[in-house]
Parts: C-alpha cells; structure tokens; sequence
C-alpha cells in the first residue's frame, strides 16, 4: 500500500519533468517534440491493449511518407514499442496463448529463415548491408507471434482489420486528392503515390483495402457503420490502384478478382460482379478518362522501366550462387558484378549508381540473397499463413459463422493479391506483408478456440 500511494505521488512531478523534456524539444525541433508526444500516447495505448497497438502499427504502414515527418520513422518506432509490450505481456501472464507450442512446424521455419540469413554473411562480399537486413528481418518475424498474442477475440480482429483498412483509404485520398500533373512524363512523374511514396507499393498496399473492405461489407453481424466504411473502400482504393498506374498493381488487383471467384466460397457470385464492376471501370478510365502519357505508360511495358534488366542480373546471381546465394542484404552490391555476362543489359544506369537499384521482385530477391535454402524456407512461411487463413475461413463456414467466414476470406484475398504484386516489387521488409501473414495463424486459433460444437435447440439432448 505504501509503495503504490508512493507511486501516486510521483506521478505530477513525473509528468512536470515530461512536459519541461517535451517543451524543451519543441523549442529545438517541433517535428521532433510531436514525435515524442506520439511515442508516450502510442506506448501508453500499446501497453494496456496489444490488439490496439497492433491495429496503429497496421495503420502506420501506409504512412511511410508525411510532409511533417521529415526522417522520423513512425512504422519502425511503433514495431519496437509493441514487440517490447510483447515481451512484457509474456514475462508477467503464464497463461497467454503460446504461438511456439502451437504452431511448431511454422516456429521452426522462421527460426531457420533468420539462422539462414545470418549464415549467409559468411560468404557475403559486405557484411554490413546484412546485417542491416537481419536487423529489419527480425521485428518483421516477431510480428507472427505478435500477433498471435494481440489477436484474440473477435473485437481485437475487427479492429486490426478496421484499422488497416483505414490506413488504405487515407493513403488512396491523399494521392487522389493530390494528384500529379498528368502531362508531366518523367520516370514516374505523373504517378500518384499517396502516403508511401512510390506508387507500385501504394497500389500494392491498396489491393489489401479493397480486399478487406469487401469483407467488412460481407460480413453480417458488424455493424451498419463498418459496412458502409468496408464498401466506401473498395472504389476509393480501386481509384487510387487506377492512379498509381502500377502494372504490377492492375495485375494483381485481377489476380485477386480472379481468385474471388474460387476463394470466396458463398461469395463467388457476388465477388464475380464485382470483377466484371471493377474491370469496366478500369476500362472505362484508361480508355476515357486517363491522359495519353498514363495510357501509354499502362499499355505499354517497355521492359517494365528497367525492370526485366533487374530480374535479369538476379537470376544470373542464382545461376552463380544456387544454393547459398550472394548473401541477406547484398544484392544491389555486387550485381555491377553481373553485368558483364552475355545478354542485353539496358538500363545499366540502374546498376552502375550512388544507390543501386534492389531486384523489384521480392521472391528473385530472396532467392538471389539467401539461395534455394532461404526461398524455400520464405515460401513455407508464406503458403503456412495462407493455409491458416484458408482454413479459419473454412472452420468458421462448417459452423454458419457467416460474418466471421468472411473476414477470415478477406484476408485470404489481400494476401494473395498483395503476394502478386509483391512479384513486382521488393517488399520483403515491408511491414503490411508481414502483419497480413501474421494474421493467418491468428485467425486460425481464433476459430480454433471457438470451435465447440454450436448449441443444440432446446428440447434436444
């Protein structure tokens, strides 16, 4: 008792001393001080509600690019916050769920795709951009269990999902609202790239918003409120998919109508219309609507901006390195190493720069780094967490959980739409696809956990 009026106590001078602290940053740097007033609300919220904490992070990873953030990471800030929340939730609550213990086979596998990673640096001709991979690798591999942790009733998915769908909608309206000039043509000029700055991961990011905002609309028993934001989503991120004028961006969104139709189970109808919906709307826009320059820059590949060449020198890295490859983190250093080799390099700009360009393609780049071991490693991970989605879907269907169903097939589809176009881009840091692939397993002990057998009606026994 002595010790918590004690507490108490300190509290006012405590929060004196922070204000003086913050008080005296905004007088050296503003962007700085709100930083620091963000990171105590954030880790405030974050320690008392894991789910919610998670459900920021989400909604930070749309804002890589703030006109007031200046270098200030938010995303990588929120992630160490919530993996320290983490690990206290663990050390004070022995009865928390245990991801380890439950999902062995997927603990095993990313224990060896970060072992892998840093064996690879044996043979990596630099090993400080490996170790700068190793350290965005590990926060991103803790997200699964993480997850696990934060998401455990049906509120704390809801308001994951909510968030993340919240997040894609700001991204698509900042670029929509703050369009480029579309007669500008040059090296992306006339693209929209919304709150994350290069539109391939806008467009990639807003696949997973429109999938999930389906899911809210589909989903009985939410409310009326989150139905209506789900379905505002879905032609706000279709438009800003549109703007990005992505390539990647439009393949995928087809793949992830396309997959609709055979994943969404009840839904196929329904999810049938609304690719016939959106193809004639993209058709309608890049036909109608959109400039010359931004029609062209769609109907035309032109080597995908120096993209084929990329892929290129990534393969010709694993034709030389199969099994160990070139090492985490070190493909932009050594492909100048590749481009005297036979074969038609185009864009040798791209290679031979101040910052080298990396693979824009996420599965070549972990084949290129970490070799057969560390691909097969990365795609067990990734199809596990598909199947944990698929099979929550499924266990939630058998038992007439229609609006649960439906969600579970929302994230079904924004990962699978957001794993196409990550065939187009390198994200294997990003932080979406990581959380989105959390998601699999934790929606699978939630419809696990809530798996006994459905009441029978009464006089029955």
């Amino acid at each position: 008792m002595i010790a918590r009026v004690r507490g108490v106590e300190l509290l006012a001078p405590l929060a004196l001393a922070a204000a003086l602290v913050i008080g005296v940053l905004a007088a050296i740097d503003p962007i700085v001080a709100v930083g620091a007033v963000a990171g105590v609300v954030f880790a405030f919220v974050v320690f008392a509600d894991l789910a919610v904490g998670f459900a920021l992070l989400g909604f930070l990873s749309f804002l890589e690019v703030l006109p007031t953030s200046g270098g200030l990471s938010l995303a990588k800030g929120a992630g160490l916050l919530l993996a320290g929340a983490w690990v206290v939730r663990l050390c004070t609550n022995q009865r928390e769920r245990d991801f380890f213990g439950d999902y062995p086979a997927l603990t095993w596998a990313l224990v060896a795709f970060l072992a892998w990673a840093a064996l690879t640096l044996l043979w990596a001709a630099q090993t400080g951009p490996g170790v700068e991979a190793l350290s965005r690798y590990l926060p991103n591999v803790l997200l699964l269990p993480i997850a696990y942790t934060a998401v455990r009733t049906r509120r704390d998915l809801v308001i994951v999902l909510g968030a993340i769908v919240f997040g894609a909608v700001v991204a698509a309206a900042f670029g929509i609202l703050k369009p480029p000039n579309p007669e500008v043509v040059s090296e992306g000029a006339e693209r929209v790239t919304g709150t994350i700055g290069d539109p391939n991961e806008l467009a990639a990011a807003l696949l997973v918003g429109l999938a999930l905002g389906a899911g809210f609309v589909l989903s009985r028993g939410r409310s009326l409120a989150l139905r209506l934001g789900g379905l505002a989503a879905i032609p706000i991120c279709a438009a800003g998919i549109f703007l990005s004028l992505s390539r990647g961006g439009l393949v995928a969104l087809v793949a992830v109508l396309a997959a609709g139709t055979v994943l969404a189970g009840r839904w196929r109808a329904a999810m049938t219309g609304l690719l016939v919906l959106v193809a004639a709307s993209g058709v309608l826009y890049f036909t109608q609507i959109a400039s010359l320059p931004a029609r062209e820059r769609v109907t035309t590949t032109a080597g995908g901006s120096g993209r084929s060449d990329l892929w290129t020198i990534g393969l010709r890295m694993v034709h030389a390195h199969p099994i160990g490859g070139v090492g985490a983190g070190n493909f932009p250093v050594v492909s100048a190493n590749y481009v005297l080799q036979p074969g038609l390099i185009q864009r040798s700009e791209l290679i031979f720069s101040a910052a080298p360009k990396i693979t824009h393609n996420t599965y070549l780049q972990v084949l290129a780094e970490m070799g057969v071991v560390g691909f097969v490693l990365f795609m067990g991970i990734v199809l596990t967490c598909l199947l944990c989605a698929l099979r929550a879907a499924r266990l939630w269907s058998r038992r007439g959980e229609v609006g649960m169903e439906a969600l579970a097939r929302g994230v079904l589809l924004a990962l699978v739409g957001l794993l196409v176009a990550d065939f187009f881009i390198s994200e294997t840091y990003g932080k979406l696809l990581w959380m989105m692939l959390a998601l699999g397993p934790a929606i699978l002990a939630l419809a696990r956990r809530e798996a006994p057998e459905r009441p029978q009606p009464a006089g029955l026994t």
